[in-house]
Parts: C-alpha cells; structure tokens; sequence
C-alpha cells in the first residue's frame, strides 16, 4: 500500500473547508484577526480623554491643544500545538459510518482519517481561542498555564472592578429589596463613564437570568421581538450554549449562556459561572484576533492562524499530524466590559 503524506499547502486548503464549532465570545467580541511577523505582539494604546474644545473670540487666534499620548503594550502568545498519531492500522479497519465488511480503501481510509484528525485538532485550538477570549472579556486579563510552560497571566490593564452583590442586594426572589433592572442601569452608566462605552449586550448565566426573570416586573422589561433586517425573530430554541433572549426597555440585549469545555484531567468545566452577569459593549471593546509568528522552518517562520503539518518516521513506521497556533485574544479597550457576581452562595 502506498500512501502519499498531505503538503502543506494540501493541509491548508482541508482546514479552510473544516467546519468550525461554536465561537460565542470569538464572534460577539473578537471579529477582527491581527497576524504579527514576530514572538511578540505590540499594540499603541493611543490617550484620548473627553476635553471639549475651548470657546475664543473669533478675533483671537486658536488654542493650541497639548498631545496627550501613547503607551505601547507588548505581549507574547502562548503557543499550542496538538499532534497526533496517525494509526496505521485504522487504514485497515472499517471506519464509523463505513458499510459493514468495509467499502473503502486502505488510501481512502487514510484520507479520511487525516481529515478527521485535522478537524479534531482546529476544534481544540479553535476551543481554546474562545476560552482565551471568554476570560479577557470576564476577567480582563488571560491565565495561560501547561504541563511544559509556566503559569503567566496577561493583563491587559482593566480598570474597571468587579461587582460582587452581598445580603438583600442579591438578586433572588426571596429578596424582596433586590432590583435587577436598576443594578444594570447603573453599572451601563459606569462602563459609560470610565470607557466611553454604555453597554449593548448582558450576557448572563442560567442561575443568573433566573433570579432576574423571577421578578414580577421582568415582564415589563423584556421585549422578545428581535428585529433581524426587516423581519422579527422571536430568539430563542436554536439548541445553541447562548440564547437571546430579548431586549429590556434601556436597549440592553440579554444573552444566556452555558457552554463548557474540558479541562486536563477531562472533567468538564463551565466557560462562564451561571451566577454572573457580563456587560460589554462589543464594539468598544475592540477585540482583535492575533496571532503571532509559527516558529516552524517548514512555515518559513510566518504568522498564520493555524499551520498544519504532517511528518513520517521510517521505522517504526509513524506518520504524524500536528497543528499549530500563537493566539492571543487582545480587547483594545478592556474597560468596555464589567463582570458581576448577583448571587453569592456565602
């Protein structure tokens, strides 16, 4: 059996055609894409404040404005790489979905598999792009730790501080002092004065949006009707981790979410705590994509998103496939997001 190894080029053009899973924060926050010719990804934080320009006589000449700035933030990605063995054997073996007594080729079958692999491998770095930007839209800043390199956080400078609701302030039915709708309204005139930015969007865990939907006022609030080009789409059932909701009267889109991944030792993690509320305001935050310089000879060291490659040993005989990727989700403007903690347990 002769069995010809994918190029790179071959390679790339399978992972474009993949199908990509879920990306909620990715595609909410993170819709530009940034590739960087070097290990290290660098951003002009440009210092504007919110001066008025000052009243003259039309007879006076005009006020010269001092420049107020720039700061450089400089980050380096983390680097991922699944890599996985391709089994000789699974060529000789039917595959799932294949007829009983097999209707494929040890060729086809190896084909198949190489595409089967590389879709596994853009899912879990795919995954870990959304988990990347998940923590930098909650946390304002991404903890990036494994097995072979150490635990570093990346701050990428939130002023902002985290809202953490204590005794009758919880949300909850049995709190009668509780008020939702004015918790929100405040904290969208907050992120309003410190970024410039009101918020557009609440996403909100499941305990979360119950305790507010629990209100006898929430239906006065919420508007279902979502306005989609020029017809109304009433939202929610597409069996996805984040719902719509509705619209509350101050303009505010609710979200809920629930996704989950898995974690090292393979038990699955919520994405997002179900008692917090996200506000963001997605196009102040300015999210960007960025991706850094593949150290690969065989990528001539370029950036890429994802840079797929296959290898052989001769003996034993392997032949491996790997994916690699230098992300790092960078929000331009961290403090147009506000996270909020509305039910404590303690």
């Amino acid at each position: 059996m002769s069995i010809n190894l994918y190029s790179t080029h071959e390679l790339m053009g399978v992972v474009r055609t993949l199908r990509p899973p879920v990306t909620f924060w990715l595609d909410l926050c993170f819709k530009r894409v940034k590739t960087f010719g070097t290990e290290y990804i660098d951003f002009d934080d440009v210092i504007r404040g919110r001066r008025m320009a000052p009243f003259v006589a039309p007879n006076v000449s005009g006020r010269v404005m001092q420049e107020q700035g720039y700061t450089t933030k400089k980050f380096k990605p983390a680097y991922i790489k699944p890599k996985h063995v391709l089994d000789p054997t699974r060529t000789l073996t039917r595959m799932a979905g294949e007829a009983i007594g097999g209707d494929m080729s040890p060729g086809e079958r190896f084909d198949a598999n190489v595409a089967d692999l590389l879709q596994t491998q853009r899912e879990m770095v795919t995954r870990r792009l959304e988990w990347m930007a998940s923590q930098a839209v909650q946390f304002g800043e991404v903890t990036v730790s494994g097995d072979d390199y150490p635990s570093q956080t990346v701050d990428f400078g939130r002023t902002i501080t985290d809202k953490n609701l204590t005794g009758n302030d919880r949300w909850s039915i049995s709190h009668a002092d509780s008020d939702p709708f004015a918790d929100l309204d405040a904290w969208m005139t907050e992120l309003f004065q410190t970024a410039g930015y009101p918020a557009t969007v609440a996403v909100m865990g499941t305990s979360a949006y119950a305790a507010m939907a629990a209100k006898t006022q929430f239906s006065n609030y919420l508007d279902i009707r979502r306005v989609t080009s020029t017809t109304f789409d009433i939202g929610p059932g597409n069996g996805l981790p984040a719902q719509y909701k509705g619209t509350l009267t101050n303009g505010l889109e609710i979200w809920v979410y629930n996704d989950i991944y898995e974690n090292d030792s393979g038990t699955n993690v919520a994405m997002m705590d179900p008692r917090d509320v996200i506000l963001v305001n997605p196009a102040g935050l300015e999210g960007v994509r960025c991706f850094g310089a593949i150290m690969d000879a065989r990528n001539g060291y370029q950036p890429v998103e994802m840079f797929p490659k296959m290898w052989e040993q001769e003996d034993p005989s392997v032949v491996y496939l790997m994916t690699q990727s230098a992300p790092l989700m960078v929000p331009m403007r961290p403090n147009a997001s506000l996270r909020a903690r509305v039910i404590n347990d303690a």
